[in-house]
């Protein structure tokens, strides 16, 4: 049978999308993050790249200067990358 012919209808037509959108709520609902995984698909993405960070100085005091660093997966916060860890997470559930 063909997706989308009168016997099988298309899995997201509109009025089956209610349907699995609560499939799919439901079956966040059983992941240990499920916290972020809503999150991410509420939310835009976080988008690594160029960010300032302030530079301190030889005592160890913050000073006006700042540098531009490239963020990469290695260098963000332990929250970032659990947050693009559920993003990662959110896309392979909805797919």
């Amino acid at each position: 049978m063909e997706a989308g012919s009168k016997d099988r209808p298309p899995m997201l037509a509109p009025c089956n999308y209610i349907q699995w959108k609560y499939r799919i709520k439901r079956y966040i609902d059983t992941k240990p993050n499920q916290e972020l995984i809503h999150y991410c698909l509420t939310n835009l993405p976080y988008e690594l790249g160029w960010k300032e960070k302030d530079v301190l100085d030889s005592e160890g005091n913050p000073t006006t200067a700042t540098e531009r660093v490239f963020e990469t997966y290695k260098n963000v916060k332990q929250e970032i990358r659990d947050q693009l860890n559920a993003e990662a997470e959110a896309v392979q559930i909805i797919l």
